[in-house]
């Protein structure tokens, strides 16, 4: 059965008889808690949860088990879903996995085994036996890999949001507030809902979004780097210094102002090689953050590559003095930020 997302795994819930066996990961977890839910709201009727649903913690799983509870039967339904959460598929044990093969090479048609990924993502490239696992399931189930929606896809949502509950807000404010509040779907829905609280009814506007929404670490961070890499050392500075009395860690600040500075240097190599976007999509894991490409295309031309290499370098050797103790962590970040607007300068 071929890969699924949360649109054609809803359908499949919807409209298709269940599998015995379904992987569901990725990294939005707002719709992946969706399917399962849909998943077993269908198979597990209500009053009889106690005895057809049975969770289980990865960390914590006896395979045996496991076995054991998949080979029994529902009571009073066609049925028995069974529910582990966050397995890792890399570490499993030699005797844990073969009973893992065994009960997929034969799975039982009246259980529905579901591996439910929140917090743990496998990595079938990196791991022959998570290949070989992730290989089997999808041979007598199904594999669905759940990432955040594009930004188009998200502005869309939050206007239907919007209207449904009588306000408006245009395509172009939509986005903004995409940019402003990250892609995580759960937390949009939470800002938007404060803002509806906030307006009742009408036009929603840039200010409205501007004084009642949250803007996420990335956000800033995005707004951090453009003033470095443009030479705009008070606002910098000023961006740094709120982030630190927000008491965001210093490690956190570094780690998504490299990625960052990641994304320029990646666009201007794409670029100085007549390569675009969907170049640098084929190469790198973006999920549904394709947006990050599209910002760091657009502001690429403005930066030197020696000057977004210099930075990479910086970066690097920060994350370095950190992970060592060379400093403490506020200090070593803000001399980072003064080294990145230094590099502007000569060139």
């Amino acid at each position: 059965m071929p890969r699924m997302n949360d649109v054609t795994l809803l359908r499949a819930i919807r409209e298709q008889p269940p599998a015995p066996v379904y992987l569901i990961y990725g990294s939005e977890n707002y719709y992946s808690g969706v399917c399962l839910d849909r998943l077993l709201g269908k198979l597990v009727k209500k009053w009889t949860e106690s005895f057809n649903l049975r969770r289980y913690d990865g960390e914590t799983l006896d395979m045996t088990a496991l076995r054991n509870e998949c080979e029994s039967l529902p009571l009073m339904a066609d049925y028995k879903c069974v529910v582990v959460t966050d397995l890792n598929l890399a570490s499993l044990s030699e005797p844990a996995r073969k009973t893992l093969e065994g009960i997929l090479d034969d799975p039982n048609p009246s259980t529905v085994l579901i591996f439910y990924m929140k917090a743990y993502e496998p990595q079938p490239k990196k791991s022959a036996k998570v290949k070989k696992l992730m290989e089997k399931i999808e041979k007598v189930g199904v594999v669905a890999e759940i990432n955040p929606k594009t930004r188009g896809e998200l502005s869309k949502i939050l206007r239907q949001k919007f209207q449904k509950a009588g306000c408006e807000i245009s395509p172009a404010f939509a986005g903004f507030m995409v940019d402003r509040c990250g892609s995580g779907m759960e937390t949009l829905l939470q800002e938007a809902d404060k803002l509806i609280a906030y307006k009742g009814q009408g036009e929603i506007t840039k200010a409205d979004i501007e004084l009642i929404t949250h803007k996420t670490l990335e956000s800033t961070v995005f707004d951090l780097t453009r003033a470095l890499c443009g030479s705009r050392p008070e606002t910098a500075f000023q961006i740094l210094q709120d982030l630190f009395a927000e008491r965001e860690e210093p490690m956190r600040i570094l780690s998504v102002l490299s990625s960052s500075v990641l994304d320029l240097y990646r666009a201007k190599a794409a670029l100085n090689a007549g390569k675009g976007m969907e170049d640098i999509l084929a190469l790198y894991s973006y999920g549904g953050r394709a947006f990050l490409v599209k910002n760091a295309i657009q502001d690429a031309p403005r930066y030197s590559m020696r000057s977004l290499r210099a930075a990479v370098e910086v970066l690097t050797d920060t994350e370095t003095a950190m992970k060592s103790g060379g400093g403490e962590d506020k200090t070593l970040l803000e001399e980072a930020v003064f080294k990145i607007l230094t590099l502007r300068s000569k060139g």
